[in-house]
């Protein structure tokens, strides 16, 4: 089930902090041609990209459920950031962030990702975060 956030919720930290690669990536993901990213939490305890998709079409709306639904894994939570096509006052494109934390997941996995959650919205630049979803079923 997806829930919209309204308001921005301050988590508690694990520590985790997103690799190398990834803030590379964020960084090349800003241009505008990538239209989605999929982090996880790795083996090692860090952010990490797992896979990204780049634009198919020039409206976002045709593009969610190829690029969204593909990536979730039942029982692995996940965030996923989902470019939009509207800017911000910066010339910078807006996303939508996702948390995916499955009902079937371990509570291990939903509390590690609930608390890193704040971390990797400050590390990919909360100023062009423009809505957050939070999904717990696939269907939805």
């Amino acid at each position: 089930m997806l829930f919209w956030i309204e308001e921005n919720k301050m988590s508690h930290q694990t520590g985790i902090k997103c690799n190398e690669d990834l803030r590379g990536f964020f960084a090349k993901a800003k241009e505008g041609r990538i239209r989605l990213i999929k982090v996880i939490i790795n083996n090692s305890e860090q952010l990490a990209l797992e896979t990204y998709k780049e634009t198919s079409s020039k409206d976002w709306k045709l593009d969610y459920n190829d690029c969204v639904v593909p990536v979730l894994d039942h029982k692995t939570p996940c965030y996923l950031f989902y470019r939009l096509d509207d800017k911000n006052d910066n010339n910078g494109y807006m996303w939508l962030f996702i948390t995916w934390s499955p009902d079937f997941a371990s509570v291990k996995n939903k509390m590690l990702y609930a608390a890193t959650k704040s971390t990797l919205k400050l590390e990919f630049g909360a100023g062009h975060i423009k809505d957050e979803l939070f999904g717990t079923v696939k269907e939805d």
